[in-house]
């Protein structure tokens, strides 16, 4: 009996041994899903988007593979009227709705009260992995978490730029760890955990803002045992993975206009392929589900349009003979939005020395009387988020050289806040004198701009800006959004030029 109890023990040993072992050969296949800088884009903008759109090729996605996995990288906050008014709450419905198993916070998840962060991580169904913000001695959500998909053992952690603490307002109730070590100590423990894959969701982005930033790139160069970094931040588009190492580094833009999709397969506990594209979320018949329940906030926003922000004791005029103004010269609306973006940097404690804008994205005049929600996004109909560059002064001067030779009504002619006074001889094309708050333009300085996301992508002529900029930062906050809070805070304006710009 004895030695029969031993030969079936060893029988037994022996057939876990070849099960272990056919199972360190099988291969898994997952589908990673992602999204980041979602910016609250609840509705489509120009056919692109919207939540009811992306969960409708989620669903496609599902439908088809049984194993998916679908993160976001952050700043699922600070954009459309209908997420802004409602702290963000249809996001996370329809985040929940999609079924995220997880996602990290950015820094326009500090743009409000921590508090409405807290209630936002209530509000989820999902996890916030949040390894390196902490909140006095503990972590803000999930240090890290190991999901199991079909087998396949993924450890997930989250990282936020520490660059947070001087770009968002309310982070005085946290702290940000250094990336790196925090990255490092992750895979540690995730690797102590025998996963097969380990993904990191990091909101650092592709741009250096300064000599120290750590971005996705430097991330990846410094920590070896990642295997899939998926950014946000920059709001980069890419065509193929980027690959530093043995960490493939993807993100999928901004606004939901993309969803990054990968296909990937493991074998012995290492990724053996990753198959990725950006999908553009266009033509996509929105979910009727999701849609039915934001249908109550989408609503509510129709009648916070008609809210009255403010008085135009006259009317900002903006065209004469059916041309628009702005093309040709100073308008006195154009200086109230480049007024209001420098007021609005300033509040962002993002400071810049001017601001400018293209002509062609200001439509419409704003009426004597009364001003509306509405009226601001029929002036400024494009949803074009602010933006903060850093120019050198040659660049700068090459920048108002271009505009010199915008032909007369031009849509990039450009509209400036009060700090600068150019004149610009239009037979020419050239400027015949440039200067910022008074002086000079020095060719050697740093000038740091407020613009808009149209112009700093080199869009309608302006390259310049692209091959010469040495920073580029989204604010996320919509120009309509930043004119409305403008007027609301001066309660009555009044049309004015103050020759700012000459043309001759």
């Amino acid at each position: 009996m004895g030695k029969r109890f031993v030969c079936i023990v060893c029988w037994l040993a022996l057939v876990c041994c070849w099960i272990t072992a056919c199972q360190d050969e099988r291969e898994y296949e997952l589908v990673l899903l992602h999204t980041n800088d979602s910016h609250g884009s609840i509705l489509p903008v120009d056919g692109f988007g919207g939540m009811a759109e992306r969960a409708a090729f989620v669903r496609s996605v599902k439908e088809k593979n049984p194993h998916v996995l679908l993160v976001d990288a952050g700043d699922f906050n600070t954009g459309q009227v209908v997420s802004n008014l409602a702290d963000a709450k249809p996001d996370i419905l329809a985040y929940n709705y999609m079924g995220y198993d997880a996602i990290t916070v950015g820094n326009h998840e500090f743009d409000k009260p921590l508090e409405v962060l807290l209630q936002q991580m209530e509000w989820a169904h999902f996890p916030f992995v949040t390894s390196n913000v902490r909140r006095g001695d503990s972590c803000l959500g999930e240090e890290c978490l190991v999901r199991n998909i079909g087998g396949l053992k993924v450890g997930i952690f989250g990282l936020t730029t520490v660059y947070t603490r001087h770009i968002s307002i309310h982070t005085e109730e946290v702290d940000f760890l250094e990336e790196i070590e925090t990255a490092r100590r992750m895979v540690e423990r995730l690797k102590k955990q025998r996963v097969d894959l380990i993904v990191g969701l990091v909101h650092l982005g592709f741009i250096r803002s300064t000599s120290d930033f750590v971005t996705s790139r430097r991330l990846a160069e410094a920590v070896e045992g990642i295997d899939i970094l998926v950014d946000g931040h920059s709001h980069s588009y890419l065509e193929q993975p980027l690959r530093v190492g043995n960490t493939w580094i993807v993100t999928a833009n901004q606004k939901g206009r993309y969803v990054g999709e990968g296909k990937v397969r493991v074998k012995k506990g290492h990724l053996v392929d990753f198959d990725w594209k950006p999908v553009p979320i266009k033509g996509f018949r929105p979910d009727t589900l999701l849609m039915q329940r934001l249908r109550p906030y989408i609503d509510s926003v129709q009648q916070e349009l008609q809210t009255v922000i403010g008085r135009a004791s006259e009317e900002f005029v903006l065209f004469r003979n059916n041309e628009n103004l702005a093309r040709f010269g100073e308008v006195a609306l154009g200086n109230l939005l480049t007024d209001a973006m420098v007021w609005k940097s300033a509040a962002l404690h993002q400071p810049v020395d001017f601001a400018l804008v293209n002509s062609g994205g200001i439509r419409e005049g704003l009426p004597a009387g009364m001003i509306t929600k509405e009226m601001v996004l029929a002036a400024l109909p494009f949803s074009n988020v602010m933006e903060r560059v850093a120019l050198p002064g040659s660049a700068v001067r090459r920048l108002f050289d271009f505009v010199a030779t915008v032909p007369p009504g031009g849509g990039a002619f450009l509209q400036v806040s009060k700090e600068v006074q150019v004149t610009y001889d239009r037979q020419q094309g050239r400027v015949v004198s440039l200067t910022i708050s008074g002086k000079p333009v020095e060719n050697d300085r740093v000038y740091y701009v407020a613009t808009c996301d149209y112009v700093a992508a080199g869009k309608d002529g302006f390259d310049v800006l692209v091959e010469t900029m040495q920073g580029r930062k989204s604010t996320a906050c919509l120009l309509p959004d930043v004119l409305a809070e403008y007027i609301r805070m001066q309660s009555s304006i009044t049309p004015r030029t103050d020759g700012r710009i000459r043309v001759r």
